[in-house]
């Protein structure tokens, strides 16, 4: 059953349960989409598009950039280090999963006694303002977006192994 259907979060408030619904659905989706990869072909780009791994990493990092700024901080030099990195080729599937299971587990923890929705949140250098249950709803659509990249990317990788392994 979908986690927005089983009520492990139905006592929070929709936005908060939103978010911690999409995260739990996008990692389920992941480690099912990802299971018969080796870490090779996690990193593989099929047909010159972006590769799992870049997904996995850009899942992890964005989560983590704006539940920093819903938590009104602003971005360490690692996290913007991390940024510019997201597409390097190197970790592991495992590393990049459970990179993925932190990052999600911390925005769980942090939603879940969220309150004063409408309360400001500044985003980015230009500090452009957002409600928080704004931006939380937009980590939940974000993170559905890439998660479905991924789940393409991932259905290419494998037929492109099998186009492959055909050919030989």
């Amino acid at each position: 059953m979908e986690p927005w259907l089983a009520g492990r979060f139905a006592g929070l408030s929709p936005i908060p349960r939103l978010l911690c619904c999409s995260l739990e659905q996008s990692l389920a989706d992941v480690i099912r989409w990802t299971d018969a990869l080796t870490d090779d072909q996690v990193w593989h780009e099929p047909y010159e598009k972006s590769s799992v791994g870049f997904q996995l990493r850009h899942l992890a990092g964005s989560v983590d950039r704006l539940l920093t700024y819903a938590k009104e901080e602003s971005l360490s030099g690692e996290q913007l280090a991390f940024l510019r990195t997201e597409a390097e080729p190197g970790a592991s599937k495992a590393a990049l999963i459970a990179d993925l299971h932190r990052s999600y587990e911390a925005a769980t923890a942090f939603a879940q006694p969220a309150k004063d929705l409408n309360a400001p949140r500044f985003i980015g250098r230009q500090r452009l303002e957002t409600p928080l249950g704004v931006l939380l709803g937009h980590i939940a659509e974000h993170t559905q977006r890439h998660t479905g990249q991924l789940i393409v990317l991932a259905r290419l990788v494998v037929i492109a192994k099998t186009a492959y392994s055909s050919h030989r």
